[in-house]
């Protein structure tokens, strides 16, 4: 016996499960398997299947019959408990194998596996338990089907577990031969109608997709992220018409926090919205059955001189600085199309700030370089209800010394957009307001204490 269970042991580290089926398969016409014999079969059921076809379902049906032949000897045993869980979480049925698993860790606490399973298993869970706004099938189809006709087939799928309000998979587009680079979609986004401004309404502006384009050699599956952030950054885009209330469309940018670098390996660290770059004219826009239209953005990287032009500047000023090119695919090497205007020296260099502060809403804000440049204090800030199309990244925040001139603060490129924290480094005093509703504004008084202003608008 012992030299029969060494074989089978020997098989199943060389995955050769079917090996181990037939065997025990064949003496069960001649006999009754003993409890271990069991065991060793359903384990051997377990990791044959691929939950993904339909054999595999049967298969692990079969291990699930066989572990409850033998309940009665398998009540105290972990890896029963642990076996059986393992079948039944692969068959969609979360909350038994859940029981299953947590059963297991009660008999062997030491068991990491079982613990992974066990978070799985809430994880399952809780997704299943959420309701999130996802495409009617026959909008889905079309979406699909436009994915397909002007991006190219999906090749794989990044699955959301959790979805608690939409459900974003990313879809991702391998390199053809007359499209060498990835394209990668967001697909659920559009499920929401994004709150577009009134004056919008008639242009179908509600529905919105996002693709990013990468270079052939982009590893997609890494986890690392320099190789990750894009496919994060879809996602983060996906969601903020919902978590800030408004909308995205074209020319629309969002910066990384404290206009951070997105990895340790390029000096992107902001995003521009534009139509798809070299694409079928047809592809910016899927139409729906129901006559609602989706309209599909392209994500392009920035530089942070490239952020700052834009957002004084505004955005085709901006993109027509760049080569087609450029605009193509993703080029986490490439210098700034910036570069040739003048560089703002700041007082506090990038890498010295601190994170100081942690707000709801979006987090950017006008200062002036009297502030950002000169190293001034703030003198005077204000609050403003960010203009239509800009809520997904604008505080309304303004800031500047008080010392300014109207000629000066006329001057676009002597203010620039940053991050709130961005602020908070170089003038701490002014964290205390930053709650305060827009409409409202303060002042430094001689004593170096803030006192709230009338503010005019106008």
């Amino acid at each position: 016996m012992d030299d029969f269970l060494s074989l089978l042991n020997k098989w199943n580290q060389d995955n050769e499960y079917q090996k181990i089926i037939d065997c025990l398969e064949t003496l069960s016409n001649t006999q009754t398997l003993d409890y271990i014999l069991t065991c060793q079969l359903a384990r051997a059921y377990n990791n044959i299947a691929d939950p993904d076809k339909e054999e595999g379902k049967s298969q692990l049906e079969r291990a699930e019959e066989l572990l409850r032949s033998v309940a009665d000897e398998g009540r105290n045993d972990p890896l029963w408990h642990y076996r059986l869980g393992y079948s039944l979480f692969y068959l969609d049925r979360e909350q038994e194998a859940l029981e299953c698993f947590e059963r297991a860790l009660e008999l062997d606490p030491s068991d990491e596996d079982t613990r992974n399973f066990i978070q799985e298993c809430k994880t399952y869970i809780a997704a299943r338990e959420c309701r999130p706004e996802m495409y009617e099938q026959e909008d889905w189809d079309a979406v699909e089907a436009h994915l397909a006709k002007y991006f190219g087939p999906c090749d794989n799928v990044f699955h959301e577990i959790m979805s608690p309000d939409i459900h974003v998979d990313i879809y991702i587009m391998a390199p053809t031969q007359e499209r060498n680079y990835y394209v990668l979609s967001t697909f659920g986004m559009g499920a929401h109608r994004m709150n577009v401004p009134a004056e919008l309404a008639d242009q179908k502006l509600e529905r919105a997709e996002i693709i990013v384009t990468l270079p052939p050699d982009w590893k997609v599956t890494e986890s690392g992220e320099e190789w990750y952030w894009p496919m994060r950054w879809l996602k983060i885009l996906a969601r903020l018409p919902i978590s800030e209330d408004g909308w995205l469309g074209w020319g629309h940018t969002v910066a990384n926090p404290d206009d951070a670098p997105f990895a340790e390996n390029t000096k992107l660290c902001g995003l521009v919205l534009t139509q798809p770059q070299g694409f079928d004219e047809d592809a910016v826009c899927c139409p729906l059955p129901g006559g609602d239209e989706v309209n599909f953005y392209q994500m392009i990287p920035l530089t942070f001189e490239e952020m700052q032009f834009k957002l004084t500047h505004g955005a085709q000023p901006l993109l027509d600085r760049f080569t087609p090119e450029q605009l193509a695919v993703v080029d986490i090497r490439r210098e700034s199309v910036c570069g040739d205007l003048p560089q703002k020296q700041f007082a506090i260099p990038q890498e010295e700030l601190k994170e100081l502060y942690q707000g709801e809403g979006p987090q950017g804000c006008i200062a002036t370089d009297r502030i950002l440049v000169d190293g001034q204090p703030v003198g005077y800030c204000w609050r403003v209800e960010p203009d239509p199309g800009d809520e997904a990244w604008d505080s309304g925040w303004r800031f500047s010394a008080g010392d300014e001139s109207g000629d000066y603060m006329d001057d676009p490129d002597r203010s620039g957009v940053y991050a709130l924290n961005t602020i908070c480094n170089y003038d701490p005093d002014v964290i205390p307001l930053l709650d305060s509703e827009p409409g409202t504004a303060w002042s430094r008084g001689e004593d170096g204490i803030f006192r709230p202003e009338l503010y005019d608008e106008d």
